[in-house]
């Protein structure tokens, strides 16, 4: 499983210059203002994984989000970079985003297959979730439910197959139907009753007849099989190319083509029915069209609401009051709305598809009859002009389908568009009639008429082995592809009713791990069939005495469903992620209520320690209890920070601070020595501060945070005289630091005095003495009322190799 070592960016989104996250494969804790940049992290790994970034993609932004992504200071020549080393190291990568003669382009230092496959399958994985995606499957309608679970577990292609087995069932029905194939070989059989006086069932019965029909020529031909019967036409007298047999040859086409054209109507007709009841549905309710003119304001609206940095308790358009939970419902269930008129107009372009279709196979059967160049000629005008009105009607169809749906459009009644069945009769009848004309002249001459006989009828029993054939071969696909559907419904829906049931358990796991003792339990995802097939999911639980209630935020608080939210995603995690075995959780507590809070932090500890967890937020309260909570347990801690001249950057660690101060001085460079030397001073007092209880008095928030080294340095000293420590009241070094302390103050605020060099160094030696009196070197542990010794009445480090006098 892959895990993430070090994470470097430079000149993407916010951050200018490099920002180096060393995770070595540990979890992170960072903590970020909003506007600081931490959220980037998100951002560019989403960029990494998936290629795009969701929230920043867009019709002005563009569809990856390219343009938002890269630093806009960046001059042109310089790319935007993301480096990544795993624990995997096949698979570091750095990835770039690069300007191309104006263009945005991203580039991969990784061409291996290893890593190209280990992208795309982290692609289909659940790694990011923030604070705006938490409530989005909950509060998603029934089918989108259903789209975005498929998406998870590859359920998608599921039924991607289903509905090809369907449409491939229905196709092959319909075309059974439009071929008449029983039509066909009844007219086939009527040709040869017509010429043989009987039907023929057999090749056998075929070859006999042929034999009595030729036998007064004598022809000295042994015919035994049908393939013998084109010898047999060769020896008898060959028709000549006369105009006869040319006109015989085009009516009998004619009567085939004619003989499913029928059928062929009837479901035209029946098509264009249902057409007209969609094309009403839509056109007489032109509120629909309207609707659908906001579709982009209220999917613009939803994904505010859905931002992090919306946090008013009002609707962004009218700005009436409102709970922010009720109108992300509200946006939903409207966007729901418009999800079913956009139904309706897929039925609508389906129907329509469908109805063009079934022109096409109609002309298909008319058309080669015009092309036929004895169409042409005079005899056949009647002929050519009804089959030309049979076509002008059927193309009357294609005409109403460029007709758009519009609420002042209407499409003709189906009695205004039938075509004249009467010229359909006529034209059959009337080919008939010249066909027996035809071969009444042809018996003055025994072997044509004998020749004529043999062909008509081996035609036409050709036509129907060929039909029974393909008729047996449709008839057999589409028998097996209705078993085939019929058993993968059945399985589809075993294997997804028992995946819910195992998905659904450990969703109400975490939910109940998250509100214990609550009364909502029995948390469920449900399938939603319609007409035996599945249609939607919904989020089915109890919810006091009531059993079985839907939907949640019919019931439950905007922080009761975002623990849904984070349940189903860690659900997934668990459940698909098979790559990677880290995740990322930007601000996803922001709505949380503190007893919420308190239990996902436990959660992540105790059920997802073996996952590399990287949690970015700016709630102070809850940076605060979960660093208290992962103390000991190799986490990165850290502070994401942004100014003018650094951009976004990570706060420095006090150890970084200190070797950055003896490295100046060191190499006698005095730039910002005495402010780096205060803020040293600052941290380990606070840790003092903290650890023997210094009163001090108490101030708001960040000024809590950032007070100053004299002040926290005068309570010390009076916190230490009140508790008559001999030792320290004895050494000189309290009252030394706090007379230099002037130095690093002067140094970090313009002033007249300049310190020199020799006064800063002063100034940090002071410092470390300062530092041993409180920190010991043996142990590496701060002299702590924690291991305050009563009966001795000494405070002392965590071994005892330091120790002072402490009266409470």
């Amino acid at each position: 499983m892959v895990k993430i070592n070090k994470i470097a960016v430079t000149g993407l989104r916010g951050i200018r210059h490099e920002l180096e996250i060393p995770l070595k494969g540990k979890s992170a804790l960072l903590y970020g203002d909003n506007g600081s940049g931490k959220s980037t992290l998100a951002d560019v790994l989403e960029w990494f994984y998936y290629d795009k970034i969701g929230h920043l993609s867009g019709e002005e932004i563009g569809r990856k989000g390219y343009e938002a992504l890269r630093n806009i200071f960046l001059a042109e020549e310089d790319p935007g970079l993301l480096k990544m080393t795993f624990n995997k190291s096949d698979y570091d990568c750095v990835k770039s985003i690069e300007s191309k003669k104006g263009s945005l382009k991203a580039l991969v230092n990784n061409e291996s297959d290893n890593f190209a496959d280990y992208i795309e399958a982290s692609s289909e994985e659940k790694l990011i979730l923030r604070y705006r995606e938490l409530a989005a499957f909950i509060l998603a309608s029934k089918s989108d439910k259903l789209r975005a679970l498929s998406e998870i577990i590859g359920y998608g292609k599921v039924t991607d197959t289903r509905d090809t087995l369907r449409k491939t069932f229905n196709r092959l029905s319909k075309e059974i139907k439009t071929k008449g194939f029983d039509n066909q070989i009844n007219h086939q059989q009527s040709q040869i009753i017509e010429q043989f006086d009987q039907n023929i069932t057999s090749d056998d019965q075929f070859i006999e007849i042929v034999k009595e029909i030729t036998k007064p020529f004598e022809l000295k031909i042994e015919v035994t099989s049908l393939k013998d019967i084109n010898d047999v036409l060769k020896k008898i007298k060959k028709p000549d190319d006369s105009k006869e047999v040319k006109q015989e040859a085009f009516l009998v086409k004619v009567g085939e083509n004619l003989v499913t054209l029928a059928d062929n109507i009837d479901e035209l007709e029946k098509l264009y029915k249902a057409y007209t009841i969609k094309f009403n549905t839509i056109a007489t309710d032109i509120d629909k069209l309207k609707k659908l003119a906001i579709e982009k304001l209220l999917t613009a609206g939803n994904e505010l609401l859905l931002s992090e940095n919306y946090t008013a308790a009002h609707c962004p358009l009218c700005l009436e009051d409102q709970d922010i939970t009720d109108l992300m419902a509200s946006v939903k269930s409207r966007i729901g709305e418009l999800e079913e008129i956009k139904k309706e107009q897929k039925a609508l372009s389906d129907s329509r598809t469908d109805l063009n279709e079934q022109i096409t196979t109609i002309l298909r059967l008319l058309q080669p009859l015009i092309d036929d160049k004895q169409a042409e000629e005079e005899i056949n005008v009647q002929h050519k002009a009804n089959i030309e009105g049979i076509i002008k009607s059927i193309e009357n169809y294609q005409d109403v389908l460029k007709i758009k749906v519009t609420g002042e459009n209407k499409i003709p009644e189906l009695s205004t568009l039938l075509v004249d069945r009467k010229k359909i009769d006529s034209l059959g009848k009337e080919c008939k009639a010249q066909i027996v004309t035809i071969r009444k002249a042809r018996k003055k001459d025994p072997k044509w008429d004998a020749h004529g006989k043999i062909k008509i009828a081996g035609h036409a029993y050709a036509q129907i082995r060929r039909l029974r054939k393909e008729q047996a071969a449709f008839e057999k696909q589409r028998d097996s592809m209705e078993i085939i559907y019929r058993s993968f419904l059945k399985k589809q829906k075993e294997a997804l009713e028992s995946f819910l049931e195992t998905f659904s358990e450990k969703i109400n796991d975490i939910y109940q791990f998250l509100n214990p003792g609550e009364k909502v339990e029995n948390i469920k995802l449900v399938p939603i069939e319609k007409d035996d097939e599945l249609s939607g999911i919904t989020v089915q639980f109890d919810f006091f005495e009531s059993k079985d209630v839907t939907p949640p935020h019919k019931f439950l608080s905007e922080s009761h469903i975002n623990c849904l939210g984070i349940a189903f995603f860690l659900t997934s995690v668990d459940a698909f992620n098979v790559q990677n075995r880290f995740i990322v959780l930007d601000d996803v507590i922001s709505s949380f209520d503190t007893n919420h809070r308190k239990r996902f932090a436990d959660l992540l500890i105790e059920e997802y320690s073996d996952y590399q967890v990287i949690l970015l937020t700016h709630e102070k309260a809850w940076f605060d209890i979960v660093k208290n909570l992962v103390k000991g347990k190799s986490w990165h801690i850290n502070t994401i920070k942004y100014n003018q001249s650094k951009g976004t950057h990570l706060d420095e660690e006090p150890q970084t601070l200190k070797q950055r101060i003896e490295e100046k001085i060191e190499n006698q460079d005095e730039s910002g020595l005495g402010n780096d030397a205060r803020k040293y001073l600052e941290h380990i007092l606070k840790l003092i501060a903290l650890n023997l209880e210094v009163k001090v008095p108490f101030k708001y928030n960040s000024v809590n945070e950032d007070r100053m080294a004299f002040e926290l340095l005068t309570f010390l000293k009076g916190t230490v005289d009140k508790r008559k420590c001999s030792e320290l009241i004895n050494n000189n070094t309290l009252s030394r630091l706090l007379g230099s302390l002037f130095i690093g103050n002067k140094d970090s605020h313009d002033s007249s005095y300049e310190p020199t060099f020799a006064d800063m160094k002063a100034f940090w030696q002071d410092i470390i003495d300062f530092e041993k009196l409180f920190f010991c070197d043996q142990c590496n542990s701060q002299v702590s009322l924690r291991y305050y010794d009563e009966g001795n009445k000494i405070i002392k480090c965590k071994k005892g190799e330091l120790e002072y006098s402490w009266k409470k």
